[in-house]
Order: structure tokens, then sequence, then C-alpha cells
């Protein structure tokens, strides 16, 4: 595959960008990713309009409108939070934006579509839009070929000389030029994408929760917790751009699930109990929320299966059973909610409740309707046959 060539940048510039380019022969960078780390270690030392203005006063508010979306999927990374709250968060975001090529290029392309039609017809444009429009553009042959050399980069960005009018008005119009090529790629994209974007990560979504489950059921539990992290963040996708979908809602549940599975299996129960709390909030909002037609009828029955999973993982095998019973009465046909019922009266078992005729049934009917569901293969299922067998010769036992 095709790797562009790396964008990299000494962090020792001076305080208003200084050489914020690297030169690797005839390769000119001037990143992004340096213009990013000084405002948000700028913000969190003080605050991110004091920051951004003290950097870049003429153009700090395109900069800021560029960089919204930018700091909100990083506060999604980071669990939530600000990552101009402290100093410590604001360098592990700097780290993290300047690994992700993909988030350097949503911030370039913002701040080129900002730059677009400011710089349009503009007269006079300060040091500081000039700048930031070298920075946008980053390393382009157009850009070198404007500028006249790799010199004379560095002494626009490094000092405070103004661009002739000729070379301003032929940096405008290249700034034009990539938003009109950036409009035509996205046009392009969507034309591919169709309707079938959000059903394909779906069902993506899908096949990884349930390729995940079965890690962990084989205690391959580092490579669950990558399948479950790759899994929420296609969900997340998906919920950002429709949070009321509410089978996209209910497969984040089940990754909270998967997660806290994760952490009873390495024993760390905080944590378990954490991704266990999270996984009842979403289930509840979708079971409380969503009116049971024939339309969400099965998004109604997951969030219950999915509740009673909470109660599982908590132990509470009885209020498991009364949610799993539920969902089957709701969606009959429903196989993981028929497994997942064996499971909560195996840990009844477990305690000393054997009761045979209700794990024969379940087992039975996660046969009946879980041929070709994925994690429901013939091997599992003798597993589980091998649960129950052990079952009942302990019950025949005086």
């Amino acid at each position: 595959m095709y790797r562009p060539f790396v964008r990299w940048v000494t962090l020792n510039a001076s305080p208003l960008l200084g050489k914020g380019i690297s030169v690797i022969g005839k390769e000119i960078t001037m990143s992004v990713a340096l213009l990013f780390r000084k405002v948000v270690i700028g913000a969190a030392e003080s605050s991110l309009d004091v920051a951004g203005a003290a950097l870049l006063p003429g153009a700090w508010p395109i900069v800021k409108g560029a960089l919204t979306p930018v700091l909100d999927r990083l506060k999604q990374r980071f669990g939530g939070q600000d990552v101009t709250a402290s100093t410590q968060l604001a360098s592990d975001a700097a780290s993290a934006f300047e690994r992700d090529e993909h988030l350097q290029e949503l911030f370039r392309t913002n701040l080129l579509a900002a730059l677009e039609p400011v710089v349009r017809g503009q007269k006079e444009i300060g040091q500081d839009v000039q700048k930031l429009m070298l920075i946008a553009l980053g390393n382009t042959k157009a850009l070198e070929d404007l500028l006249g050399g790799v010199s004379r980069i560095e002494e626009v960005l490094a000092g405070g000389v103004s661009l002739k009018p000729d070379d301003i008005e032929k940096l405008a119009a290249t700034v034009a030029r990539y938003v009109k090529v950036n409009d035509q790629t996205r046009t392009i994209a969507q034309q591919e994408m169709g309707q079938v974007a959000g059903e394909l990560i779906k069902r993506q979504a899908a096949r990884i929760e349930a390729r995940a489950v079965e890690l962990i059921r084989d205690h391959k539990l580092d490579r669950a917790a990558d399948e479950v992290r790759e899994g929420l963040v296609l969900v997340s996708v998906l919920l950002n751009e429709a949070p009321s979908d509410t089978s996209v809602r209910v497969l984040l549940g089940y990754f909270y699930k998967a997660m806290a599975q994760i952490f009873t299996e390495a024993s760390s129960t905080v944590e378990a109990n954490l991704y266990l709390d999270r996984a009842s909030e979403v289930f509840e909002l979708v079971k409380d929320v969503i009116p049971a037609d024939k339309k969400t009828i099965g998004d109604v029955a997951s969030a219950i299966n999915g509740i009673g999973n909470v109660y599982y993982g908590r132990g509470e095998y009885e209020k498991a059973i009364d949610n799993f019973r539920l969902a089957t009465t709701l969606v009959p046909n429903y196989a993981y909610a028929w497994h997942d019922m064996f499971g909560a009266y195996d840990g009844l078992a477990r305690r000393g409740k054997i009761d045979l005729k209700e794990l024969r049934h379940a087992l039975l009917k996660t046969k009946e309707t879980g041929q070709g569901t994925p994690g429901l293969d013939a091997g599992y299922i003798a597993q589980l046959e091998n649960t129950l067998r052990g079952w009942e010769q302990q019950a025949a036992q005086p």
C-alpha cells in the first residue's frame, strides 16, 4: 500500500512556530502537528483562547474553528476528558495527534476550508494568515515552487517577513485549488458510499463483537480487548452521526459488556463493574425509550437480553434469567438469549441449584435457533453439551 511522505517536525521551535518545518533533502514539511501541540499545551497552562491568540493572533478564529472537531474526537478517545484540562493530558493528546495521520489531515482539511473564504478576494492578508496558509498547505511541491526553495520558506515561517503581493495572490489561489480538490474528492467518496456505509459498518461491528466474545472464551484477552476497542470506534462513528439509531446503541452496550467480561477474566473487578454500569445505562435507554413495535422489537429484545448479561456479570443469575426469558418471549428464535439463559442456569448449578429441565430446554433452543449464528458453531455447542452432561452426572449421584 502506498504510504505518503511522513510528516514530522522537531518540537523545540520558537514560541511563534519558529522553525516549524523539517527539511529532508528536497522534501519540505510544515506540520500541523506542531501548531496543534503548541495550542493544546498552551491551553492547558492558560486557556484555549489565550493560547491561540498568543500564538497566531491574526488567524486564531480560523484555527479555533478548524480545531474544535479535532478536540472533540480526541475527547472521545480520552474517555470524555477535556484534553486541555491538564498539561499531561494535553501532552498525551498532542502525541496521539502526531501518531494519527488521518486526524492531522482532518485538521488540515478544516484549516484549508476555513481559509479559502477568508483569503478569497481579500486585498490585505496579515502575516499570521500567511503563515497559517503555509502550514495548512504543508508538504507540497506547489508551495516550494511558489516560494522559491527551502530557505525562502524557512525565512517566511521563522521571521516576520511578509510575502510579496504576487506571492500572496498565488498562495491564496493554491489554497482555493486544494479546497476544490478536497470537495471533488469528497463528492466521489459520497457517491461510492451511497446509502450502504452505515449498514456496512454495523455488520462489521457485529462481526467484531462476536469475534471478541470468542476470543474471551479462549482466554485471549489482549486480542479480545483490541477487537472491542475497534468496535467501540466503529459504533461511536455511527452514533455520532445518528445517535437515535437503536440497533447501534444496542451494539455499544454489548461492546461495553464484552469489555466488562475481559476485565472480569483478568480479575480487575473495579474496571469490570465500570463497564457493566456503562452497558446497563445504554441498554436501559433502549428498553425504556423505544416502543416495542414490529420495527424495533428486535432492538428491545436485544436490550433486555443485554440487561440480563449485566445481571449475569454481577452474579445475579435469577434476575438474568428473568430478562433472558422476556427476550425470548419477544423474539422466540433469539439464539443468543437462549444461549445466555443456559449460561445463567449453569451459574446457578455451580452454586448448587441444578435445574436439569431448564438447562436442557435452554440448550435445545440454542441448538434449534443458533444454526449458522456466529459464535455458536458445532464445536462450541459440543462444549455446552459436555457441560450439561456434567450436571446430569452430578445430579444422578446420591
